[in-house]
């Protein structure tokens, strides 16, 4: 079964590699709405065109399988619900240098790339990324979505909702909840909970203050 690639961008050169490491194949090709790229190679994969026209790159390549290469929590979301629209399945992707229990639970779509760990009987939900070197410890709880950055640590017992972006070499320490769509700054140190749609950074991280109209 052929799988096709989302995005042409960074991501996807990681995710590329990834997917050649684990021997993940054949691999279709790429779609990507930027028209620049189309009939263009990466990493010796064809930008095959436009999303829009995937449905027809299925039938002609015979694709079951969609690898979302896009770090945008928001866009990831929007690419999957398409791939799925068209009855492409989300495999679970795993670099042979990461460190997954098997008590951990994985969501479709979701990746961990080289270097991570993910700790006894997590729960990690669908398309989320734990980026390199990152860890998620223990018995946490990952909502839909949640991209972990690089050498971020999510210590034990802690619960993160859906769309939360939590930055490179953030700390967070046990038993925290962090809410939906909120953003940890990169470094920041939280000790306390972080409320839904909340932008927190430094150490220890605070909350952003919110600036309106003036």
């Amino acid at each position: 079964m052929a799988v096709v690639v989302y995005g042409a961008g960074g991501q996807a050169r990681v995710l590329l590699e990834l997917m050649d490491r684990a021997g993940i194949c054949p691999i279709a090709g790429i779609v990507d709405d930027n028209v620049e790229l189309h009939g263009s190679k990466l990493e010796g994969i064809p930008v095959l065109g436009p999303v829009e026209r995937l449905t027809s790159y299925a039938r002609v390549y015979r694709i079951h399988r969609a690898v979302i290469a896009v770090g945008d929590n928001v866009l990831r979301r929007r690419f999957a619900e398409h791939a799925r629209s068209i009855g492409l399945r989300l495999p679970v992707l795993i670099h042979p240098n990461a460190v997954v229990s098997p008590t951990a639970h994985l969501g479709d779509g979701t990746v961990v790339l080289a270097g991570a760990v993910v700790g006894a009987h997590a729960k990690i939900g669908e398309l989320c990324i734990i980026n390199t070197r990152a860890a998620v410890d223990h018995d946490c709880e990952l909502g839909d979505c949640v991209h972990v950055g690089p050498g971020a640590i999510i210590t034990g017992n802690v619960t993160i909702g859906n769309g939360a972006m939590i930055g490179a070499g953030a700390t967070i320490i046990p038993g925290l909840i962090v809410g939906d769509d909120s953003i940890v700054g990169a470094g920041a140190t939280v000790i306390r909970d972080v409320h839904s749609n909340c932008t927190v950074v430094g150490c220890p991280a605070r909350p952003i203050p919110h600036k309106g109209p003036k």
